[in-house]
């Protein structure tokens, strides 16, 4: 279909190509040749008209205007408009135009708004009129009970709201298909059999690919994370590999912190300012500072940073739009501290499933990822069961991982968890009951294991581990669970016995 090719062509950077494409399809509305509801299917239109007016020359202005407002007549196009920051787009293109055409401006401002209700209604009854009636009759009087039961039979009940989220997810950020190689990779080496892999893995993840990419990036492609988190579980084992779970911990900990930065980066009300960058690179400079780079080299480590992404200086940018700059960005702020010959590495092997990382599914990813809530309590599950080995590094370390998670669950969650009835809610709360269940049994563990029969330094790591764990513990309830909540909770009956029992 040439509709396609029209609507590339007028996001070209030469001003008589896009002229040219955008005369071609009013052309073609003109005689009938196309329609508005096949411009309507066509996503790539909506970005293509806010970006016309972003290049240096920008003919037939009013043109654009009234496509636009032709197009408002759609609910889908209200919805994909408002959707890629066109109420802010014309706010700010307002003052910048002729007086004629800000009174346009108005009309489309007035139309994101505000969805006419003859509109609504056209919207939602197209699909049932599609269909064929199954008596085609008419109806004599005003009143039909029969279609009346039918709709009322129809209408889905109405599903209980989330009330304990504080925070759900972070704005979707799109990656260039190098930032996808670079993640597709790591990922790739934290599920190899080979633990000195791992351990560089680690090592760069900490020091090099969690300080150029946006930390969100992590909860919204999860693999990562999961890889991490399955990591943690050798801690438990007996088979020699504490020190692995040990790095994954301690990415884990600078990941929640990277992510409360981010946090609050986008709660900062400069952030909608179009002024400021979507990087903020105070932000980035803040978290290097927090994190050092690694003071345990492992081999192959002691020659300068190895160059992840394979070249030097600036990123190329992505499509244009405005999470792949913020991603493009966030990648290359430390570019310049790469040497001129990429070292090879172990994650820039070549990988059989590479040319399927040029076609991606936004939608099922953004159905995949983490949100902040989710990563908050699976840090809880899989880090919690580390307290009761018997490493006092891997105590104090996960320690500080769980303060860490603890801050990140204060801005994500609230104390409503308890009462709220929706699937999230539910499953959340299940959760939660089960980790403060094995808390009680670690305390229990530490406290029964520190009799004078013991040797002097077990006894120290085990009271040390006791009094941080319910330090813990207490931090924990405050946050989730305030007395007014304990009241009216009945199923907390049994935790609290058990909880008296090794307090007592």
């Amino acid at each position: 279909m040439v509709l396609p090719q029209l609507l590339r062509a007028s996001c070209h950077e030469l001003s008589e190509i896009r002229e040219r494409a955008l005369k071609n399809i009013l052309s073609k509305l003109n005689h009938n040749l196309i329609t508005y509801d096949d411009l309507v299917q066509e996503k790539l239109l909506f970005v293509s008209l806010l970006e016309w007016f972003n290049f240096p020359v920008v003919p037939m202005k009013e043109e654009v205007l009234n496509l636009v407002t032709n197009l408002l007549k759609s609910p889908y196009v209200v919805e994909q408009l408002v959707g890629i920051g066109a109420v802010e787009f014309f706010t700010q293109l307002r003052p910048n135009v002729d007086s004629s055409l800000q009174a346009v401006i108005d009309g489309i401002l007035d139309g994101l708004f505000v969805l006419p209700s003859d509109v609504i209604l056209d919207y939602h009854t197209k699909p049932s009129q599609a269909g064929p009636e199954a008596n085609p009759e008419p109806h004599a009087g005003y009143f039909h009970q029969g279609k009346n039961q039918s709709q009322e039979s129809e209408t889905p009940p109405k599903q209980p709201t989330v009330k304990c989220l504080k925070f759900s997810t972070f704005p979707w950020l799109s990656l260039t298909t190098t930032d996808r190689h670079v993640l597709s990779s790591s990922e790739s080496s934290l599920r190899s059999k080979n633990s000195k892999l791992i351990w560089n893995t680690c090592e760069l993840l900490r020091d090099v690919i969690m300080q150029d990419f946006p930390a969100e990036i992590f909860l919204q492609r999860p693999k990562i994370v999961q890889n991490l988190l399955s990591l943690t579980t050798l801690g438990l084992a007996k088979d020699g590999q504490h020190h692995l779970a040990l790095q994954a911990v301690l990415c884990l900990e600078q990941l929640c912190v990277f992510l409360r930065n981010r946090l609050n980066f986008h709660r900062d009300p400069s952030f909608v300012s179009s002024t400021v960058s979507q990087n903020s690179s105070m932000s980035y400079c803040q978290d290097a500072r927090r994190f050092p780079h690694s003071q345990n080299p492992s081999p192959g480590s002691s020659s300068p940073r190895p160059s992840v992404i394979g070249r030097i200086g600036q990123r190329p940018r992505g499509d244009g739009q405005d999470w792949d700059a913020e991603s493009s960005n966030g990648s290359s702020a430390h570019g310049n501290v790469t040497s001129g010959i990429s070292n090879p590495s172990p994650l820039d092997m070549g990988h059989a499933d590479l040319p399927e990382l040029e076609n991606v599914d936004t939608l099922e990813l953004q159905f995949q990822q983490f949100s902040l809530p989710q990563f908050c309590v699976a840090v809880l599950e899989h880090a919690v069961p580390l307290l009761k080995t018997g490493s006092r590094r891997i105590t104090i370390q996960v320690l500080e991982l769980l303060a860490e998670d603890l801050l990140l669950i204060v801005d994500a969650v609230s104390e409503d968890v308890w009462e709220d009835k929706s699937l999230f809610g539910l499953e959340f709360k299940e959760k939660l009951i089960g980790i403060l269940d094995s808390l009680g049994e670690i305390i229990t563990y530490h406290k029964s294991n520190t009799s004078s029969e013991k040797p002097e330094l077990a006894v120290v790591h085990h009271r040390m581990a006791f009094v941080s764990v319910s330090l813990f513990t207490v931090r924990l309830l405050q946050v989730l669970l305030p007395v007014e909540k304990v009241r009216c909770a009945h199923f907390f009956t049994s935790l609290h016995l058990r909880w008296e029992k090794c307090l007592g």
